[in-house]
């Protein structure tokens, strides 16, 4: 955002008690604290990690390096402002059968450096480019039932609101016979940590 943008900015957002802005961690700085001071409400800044899983990173040419994202989150910490984080789910580059585990492991590591909340963002084509990745078996379309899984394994993390992006979800493949079971039970655990998890699916079809 152009800094002489900042003051009317402050001024739309004056009724919210909280803003989210989207960052690319080496944009965060002088001018977030610029823009906080600015807000009557709380600045949260949302950073997408993508995932930790460094070969796949910088294969998504996404310019951004673990160290820069430790340094924005720092910095954000340092400064009492709110971080949200995107995870992806089927990263491109990740084989299928380790997808689920990366997921969660990025999940934890945006946790451990002051994520408030985290969001399990599912890999949807439609862009061209990752239809190119799915011809050469670069890139498999994550499904319903793995985004089920990663958001379950995230369930013991206490320091962070961990959620999984519900948009679109129809296009994410599934067994029809426990679809809707499944994206219910995916909507209960978005809710938050309770005293017990949502009982397993179990679905004779897929079993």
């Amino acid at each position: 955002m152009p800094a002489a943008d900042l003051p009317r900015l402050a001024e739309l957002a004056a009724r919210f008690q909280s803003v989210t802005v989207e960052s690319h961690a080496n944009t965060v700085g002088p001018l977030t604290l610029e823009f906080a001071a600015l807000l009557a409400g709380r600045l949260e800044v949302a950073i997408g990690l993508e995932t930790v899983h460094t070969a796949a990173a910088a294969r998504l040419n996404k310019k951004l390096e673990l160290t820069e994202f430790d340094r924005a989150a720092e910095f954000l910490r340092a400064h009492d402002l709110d971080l949200r984080v995107f995870v992806l789910l089927g990263t491109p580059h990740i084989a299928p059968a380790e997808s689920v585990e990366w997921t969660v492991r990025s999940v934890e590591y945006a946790a451990a450096r002051g994520a408030r909340c985290v969001a399990i963002i599912p890999v949807r084509g439609g862009n061209g480019e990752l239809e190119r990745l799915q011809e050469l078996g670069e890139f498999v379309p994550p499904t319903l039932a793995q985004l089920e899984q990663a958001l379950e394994l995230c369930q013991p993390i206490r320091s962070a609101v961990v959620t999984a992006d519900t948009w679109d979800l129809e296009r994410l493949s599934g067994c029809p016979a426990c679809r809707a079971q499944r994206v219910a039970r995916i909507r209960s655990l978005n809710v938050g940590p309770s005293s017990h998890l949502p009982s397993p699916i179990s679905c004779l079809t897929c079993e």
